[in-house]
């Protein structure tokens, strides 16, 4: 713990670390919600609770906050780009490949990193970019079994494109305030400026007041390992490290799904699964290689 204090290195470890396992677990109960829930309707409820688990710390460090014109700009665009982003996600899942919209919208790795080199002056060395490529291996290995592609999912790559545009550009824009703005605070303005938004669409409302306490219960476990634990780690990691480190360590989390699914469930691993597994702690360990050089 000591170490952890002292070295900002261990500090923006320990931060990655809970993100990697908060995205790890935050497949399983959206995955159980989205069984009886219409996605949209899913997003508000996850927003909701994110936004009630994140009020008390962010009221605790409400001074940690510049109300600088700026500032507010760039949070008002977070939450419209967070919005954007999960209504994409929504339109690309529904009646097409869940498994190709995974594997295409980690093309927001790519964008992250050139966005984060072009506007935050972030240079990305050669070892990165081979560990990035290393990872999206492994990250296509494991779905190769399942992928399939028509000719006539020309949308679903469109909105799986959109969707890793608009996440990448959010986390660009929330490490240019991240020492001006404290994450949990501006976990809490962008949720409720996102809530407010969707919750004007009449039809939305309704839906979401309709939902069942078993609805709600799944809805809250992920919002607790979403856009609750997950984002706010994760944006304290970015004090510490770029966003290609960030993002090529956070590419693990479909590993570790796999793996409590495995613990959890009791489903079998394919080969296609552990290679892509392994393939992608390879690229990990190979960004994170000590040699040297700074974060």
């Amino acid at each position: 713990m000591l170490a952890t204090q002292a070295d900002p290195r261990n500090r923006g470890t320990f931060f990655l670390v809970l993100t990697i396992f908060a995205h790890g677990c935050f497949p399983l109960p959206y995955a159980k919600a989205m069984q009886s829930i219409q996605p949209m309707v899913a997003v508000v409820g996850i927003f909701c609770f994110a936004l009630l688990f994140s009020i008390p710390g962010a009221w605790h460090l409400r001074r940690k906050f510049n109300f600088r014109l700026k500032n507010i700009a760039i949070i008002t665009a977070v939450a419209l780009l967070g919005t954007l982003a999960n209504y994409s996600i929504c339109q690309a899942i529904v009646g097409s490949s869940a498994t190709m919209f995974n594997v295409i919208s980690r093309a927001e790795i790519i964008i992250a990193m050139i966005l984060g080199w072009v506007y935050l002056h972030e240079h990305v060395g050669l070892r990165v970019w081979i560990a990035v490529a290393v990872v999206l291996s492994g990250i296509l290995l494991m779905r190769g079994d399942t992928l399939t592609f028509n000719l006539s999912d020309w949308e679903t790559v469109l909105w799986a494109l959109c969707t890793a545009g608009c996440f990448a550009a959010v986390q660009v824009l929330s490490k240019l305030i991240i020492h001006e703005v404290d994450p949990q605070v501006l976990n809490v303005l962008r949720l409720s400026l996102a809530v407010l938004v969707l919750l004007t669409l009449p039809e939305l409302a309704v839906e979401v007041s309709m939902l069942t306490l078993e609805g709600w219960t799944w809805l809250g476990m992920a919002a607790f390992f979403g856009p609750f634990l997950g984002r706010i780690t994760y944006t304290y990691s970015l004090r510490y490290f770029t966003i290609a480190k960030a993002m090529t360590a956070i590419t693990f989390s479909p590993v570790l799904t796999l793996i409590f699914e495995f613990l959890i469930f009791g489903r079998m691993l394919s080969t296609f699964e552990l290679i892509g597994g392994a393939l992608v702690i390879t690229g990990i360990l190979i960004a994170f290689r000590q040699a040297g050089t700074s974060n």
